[in-house]
This record gives C-alpha cells, structure tokens and sequence, in this order.
C-alpha cells in the first residue's frame, strides 16, 4: 500500500476502503492520517460511519493527546488492508480519520519524511 506525505510536510496520509460488506457493497475511500500516537485501529467522522450504517458496538472513553477525555462511540468496520478485507473496531470521532498503531502492526512502515515524500506499507 502506497501513501504520501502532504505537502506543508506535517502528516502522512494513506487511502483506505471503508465498507461494511452486510449492506451490498456500500463503501468509501477516505484519506486517513497515520498517527503512531493513537494506539487503536481506525478512526472515521461520525457522518461517514452514519452513511455505512456500520454498527455499534459500544462506547469507550479515550484519553486525547491534549490529556483530555472524550467518550467515543465504537463500530464494527471494515477495512481492505493489505487487498484483503479486515474487520476492526473504529473510533467515530473527529474530522479526520487517522490510522493507529492496532491497524499498522504486523505491517513495516516506510516514509521519506519530506514534503510529497513516499509511504509505503508492506505485509511482513
């Protein structure tokens, strides 16, 4: 899977299919940040996990990086993760979806940290 670094250089971003395969095939392509500081899946604005109907599956308070706490709603996604569909919790929280740490392991993560930089993510 190939990404890039945007251009200011501030974020690596990597585009992700989002489906819930129960509703006929309904799905999104969303570029997500990569956020080695979140240490779950996925996270997806709540209109996005609304037009999937991804269903719930609870809730979960998170700690942000500013030490503030934020109740989060979690749903069943699922992702095309290496070409194959992987099903994972996902965060509906935020404007931006981000990439953690629980999606990314058993993946090697390559990034030319320069502005239009390559990033690369490859099945170990």
């Amino acid at each position: 899977m190939r990404g890039r670094v945007v251009a200011d250089g501030s974020e690596a971003v990597l585009s992700v299919r989002v489906f819930d395969p129960g509703r006929g095939g309904t799905q999104a392509d969303v570029q997500a940040v990569i956020d080695t500081g979140f240490t779950g899946y996925i996270t997806l604005p709540a209109r996005l996990v609304r037009s999937l109907a991804l269903p719930e599956l609870g809730s979960e308070e998170l700690v942000l990086a500013d030490g503030s706490t934020e109740i989060a709603y979690v749903h069943r996604a699922t992702v095309e993760w290496h070409g194959r569909p992987r099903t994972v919790p996902a965060l509906a929280i935020g404007g931006e979806p981000l990439i953690g740490m629980a999606l990314l392991a058993g993946s090697r993560l390559e990034m030319e940290a320069v502005p239009g930089g390559e990033v690369v993510i490859a099945e170990r």
